[in-house]
Order: C-alpha cells, then sequence, then structure tokens
C-alpha cells in the first residue's frame, strides 16, 4: 500500500482528495427514525432509509455524484406521537423549497463540473493553467450562489447562522461546493408520522413500494428502542395504521 502511494504523485493525490472530499460531504448518515427523501425534476422521487449495513450505528447513503441538482431533504419520524404536521402540508412546502433552490443547484452542478471533474483531469493531464482556471472559475461561481443564499434565506428557511455555515463551508472548501443545493436543503427538517410518508406524493414510484419501505425500517427500529419506552409505542402503532392502510387498499 506504502508503494502504491509513493508511486502517486502530489498532483495525482491531490486529484484524488478533491474527489473524495465531495463525495464525503454528500454523504449522510442516518441514525434510526431519519429518512432522506430524492427529488427528481422538481418531484419527490423516493424515500431511502440508507444502505443496508450500519456503520457506527448509523446507516450511510451517498446520493447520486453526477446530480448535485438534485438536493435531497431530511425527514425525522415523530417518535412522540404529536405531530400535527399533515402530509398534505409537507409536500406543498417540499415543493416550494424546490423552486426556491434550483437556481442554487445550477450554480452547484457548474461548481461540480469544475471542480471535481475538471480540476483532477487538469492534474492527472499536467495542465497547470487549466487547473487555475477551473478554481477561479469555480471560486467566483461558489460566491455568486452563496450571494443567492442570503437572498432567499428566509424562503429556503434557513437562520441566519445556517445561511453563514453552508457559504462559508462551500467558499473554504471548493469540492463542497457542488453540494451547495443539497447543504441547503439537507439543513431544513420536516417531522412528520412514519405513517404519512407514502402519502407525501410521490412521482414514479407505487405508493406500496414506499409503504412497504417505511414499514421495513419501522421494525428495524423496535430492535433499537427499550420496549416500554414512548417511541416503541410509537412505532408500533405507526406499523398498525401502515397495515391497515394496506388491507383497506387490497
Amino acid at each position: 500500500m506504502g508503494s502504491v502511494l509513493m508511486s502517486i504523485s502530489s498532483e495525482g493525490l491531490l486529484a484524488l482528495a478533491l474527489v473524495a472530499v465531495y463525495l464525503l460531504d454528500s454523504a449522510h448518515f442516518l441514525r434510526i427514525g431519519e429518512a432522506v427523501i430524492c427529488t427528481y425534476s422538481g418531484s419527490l422521487r423516493r424515500v431511502t432509509f440508507g444502505w443496508p449495513f450500519e456503520l457506527g450505528g448509523r446507516r450511510p447513503y451517498v446520493p447520486n455524484p453526477l446530480t448535485p441538482f438534485r438536493p435531497e431533504f431530511r425527514v425525522e419520524w415523530d417518535t412522540c406521537g404529536s405531530a400535527i404536521r399533515s402530509s398534505d402540508q409537507v409536500a406543498a412546502e417540499m415543493s416550494r423549497h424546490l423552486q426556491t433552490v434550483r437556481p442554487i443547484g445550477w450554480f452547484a452542478t457548474a461548481c461540480t463540473c469544475l471542480i471535481v471533474f475538471m480540476a483532477p483531469l487538469a492534474l492527472a493531464l499536467g495542465q497547470a493553467r487549466l487547473f487555475l482556471g477551473s478554481t477561479v472559475l469555480c471560486f467566483a461561481l461558489t460566491a455568486a450562489a452563496c450571494v443567492l443564499v442570503a437572498i432567499r434565506r428566509k424562503d429556503l428557511g434557513l437562520t441566519v447562522w445556517q445561511a453563514f455555515s453552508v457559504t462559508a463551508v462551500a467558499l473554504v472548501c471548493l469540492p463542497c461546493s457542488g453540494n451547495l443545493a443539497r447543504a441547503v436543503s439537507i439543513h431544513r427538517r420536516w417531522t412528520l408520522a412514519a405513517s404519512d410518508l407514502p402519502a407525501l406524493g410521490f412521482e414514479g414510484v407505487k405508493i406500496t413500494v414506499i409503504r412497504l419501505g417505511v414499514r421495513d425500517a419501522l421494525a428495524n427500529a423496535l430492535r433499537f428502542l427499550p420496549e416500554h419506552s414512548k417511541g416503541y409505542a410509537v412505532a408500533i402503532e405507526q406499523l398498525r395504521i401502515l397495515e391497515a392502510d394496506s388491507h383497506e387498499r387490497h
């Protein structure tokens, strides 16, 4: 392993680092009771609970690195039985958010092309000017995107500190700029009952598939919840609702 690393030039290591930072920054590590909603063309496409294996008690998930223009939403299941937001309200808010974040996604896509693909390629080919040009242009586009985040902060549902943190990270660590639209969206959390997830209005996926995924995730969560806890009771009730809905549709 050491001989392999020594055979790679410093430019090659930097190129690998740019790609690795981008991938790591885009990763999600989901706790019990969390899910990620993926989007496509301005609509909700599917819900994921992470990869099947667990890492440190969490399920990792890395979105498609070639689609930085598709933000994801982080959803927390209600574990106290006190959710008052309906699925229709949450779905409408997510739809408005997608429209607001779309221009930021365009900037993020351009930055991904420049700093994650063009810059490493320039390093691999030994083209210093191309690398420098890609970096400078990426920084300029990132700065413009950060201004847009500041202007649309309230519409995006961000606090002043959240807007500052995501833009600062994007400016200081340019590979992270490719995930700016994702970072802006993931900072806003939605909480609703697990049984309401299938009713968010996913396009292109049968509601039965979503319901089965939610049911399996709830059943898996029961292994980690104390049997006499409030969260355990809520999960059991949500499973009962999902089963009842499934029987009614059949």
